[in-house]
């Protein structure tokens, strides 16, 4: 953000200072800053296709939405600024970053280098992986009063309170650096047809989708929604996750996991071991269902441990320790410089043993 208003007032300069000579011309130039907002990327390792929303302007004015296939993404940017010779394009606003799942297969270490070269795009950027392609999530969204800009701020408010986390640029290439691996949260284009009823309003939505596992040379597979949520009890604090457990809608209310490793006679990593607690509460009870409160406990705790499993199953399955087991196993100096270097290869084949003790809390008896 410091950048973009550096070079904002650059560009502002001239008009401040009160100099006669190209004051009509500067001031031309800053009135035809057109601030993108959103950026979708797809590529095949070889070509891409850029997609920008600028987001909507004063008084409601229509976004600017193109797209433009090009050798590279500096091509794709010279081309997108010769579609639109009215406007200047200013890119040091982005909000989102999108890549479609192909560009995150063959083009994600490209793309981090080159935001991180950029002299206007920003590290901090929220990046997003798409099923499917970049530029239908920013062309499909996009109608008259609305934007993708808009969608996908709607869905990161809505993803975050449910307690889903919106990795930025700079966390991926964090972890990736220091687990090899990564999570990014995913999303997929969806039909409102037959569930919105305004004209105005009835472009596609983007709703979350679980996460993407990033490995170093990019996407290696998806967790899904139930697996991801047992990413986010491993990986951080998962307060406010909402989860159905046999009918009733509970909250999370606290939680924790506790990950060690489990070492045979010699040394060797042969297992890593989770311990998770986690306290919720009850939103909303099913109807017509009168569950012993020892019977929800249990069926809290059972819920979560398959879905802790199942994350760190599916991650070991992909060969990619993107919720950082590894720093978790090897917690000391000395078992990491005795089994780092040895971790990617160790990390498939160790067996997890997860054990959960949920507890529901009530203000009421829940079998009354």
């Amino acid at each position: 953000m410091k950048r973009a208003v550096i070079l904002l007032y650059v560009c502002l300069l001239p008009l401040l200072t009160g100099c006669g000579a190209g004051l009509k011309s500067d001031r031309h130039d800053v009135e035809r800053l057109l601030l993108i907002q959103t950026m979708g990327l797809d590529g095949d390792g070889e070509s891409v296709e850029m997609s920008v929303s600028s987001g909507l302007g004063p008084e409601d004015r229509p976004s600017l939405v193109m797209s433009a296939p090009a050798g590279g993404i500096e091509d794709a940017i010279a081309r997108l600024q010769n579609y639109s010779p009215e406007n200047q394009l200013f890119y040091a606003h982005v909000q989102y970053l999108l890549l479609g799942e192909e560009a995150a297969r063959r083009e994600l270490a490209h793309v981090i280098q080159w935001v991180d070269r950029s002299p206007t795009l920003r590290m901090d950027t929220s990046m997003l992986v798409v099923r499917g392609t970049a530029k239908d999530a920013v062309v499909g969204t996009s109608q008259q009063s609305t934007d993708i800009t808009q969608r996908l701020a709607s869905m990161d408010r809505q993803a975050r309170s449910m307690g889903w986390t919106v990795y930025s640029l700079r966390e991926v290439a964090a972890d990736l650096a220091e687990d090899g691996g990564a999570l990014c949260l995913a999303l997929e284009v969806a039909p409102t047809e037959g569930n919105v009823f305004t004209d105005e309003m009835r472009a596609d939505a983007v709703v979350p989708a679980g996460y993407a596992m990033l490995g170093p040379d990019g996407l290696v597979g998806f967790l899904d929604p139930e697996q991801s949520l047992g990413a986010e009890l491993l990986r951080g604090d998962p307060a406010g996750l909402l989860i159905t457990v046999s009918g009733d809608t509970l909250e999370i209310l606290d939680a924790s996991a506790h990950v060690s490793g489990v070492f045979g006679p010699d040394g060797v990593p042969t297992g890593i071991d989770v311990q998770c607690t986690l306290r919720a509460g009850v939103l909303e009870k099913a109807a017509g269902q009168d569950m012993a409160p020892e019977a929800l406990d249990a069926a809290l705790s059972d819920t979560v441990r398959d879905w802790v499993a199942g994350a760190a199953a599916r991650t070991q399955e992909a060969g990619c320790d993107c919720l950082g087991l590894g720093r978790k196993v090897l917690s000391t100096a000395e078992l990491a410089a005795r089994w780092g270097g040895a971790w990617e290869a160790l990390f498939p084949k160790l067996a997890v043993t997860v054990t959960v003790d949920g507890q529901v809390e009530r203000s009421y008896d829940m079998a009354e």
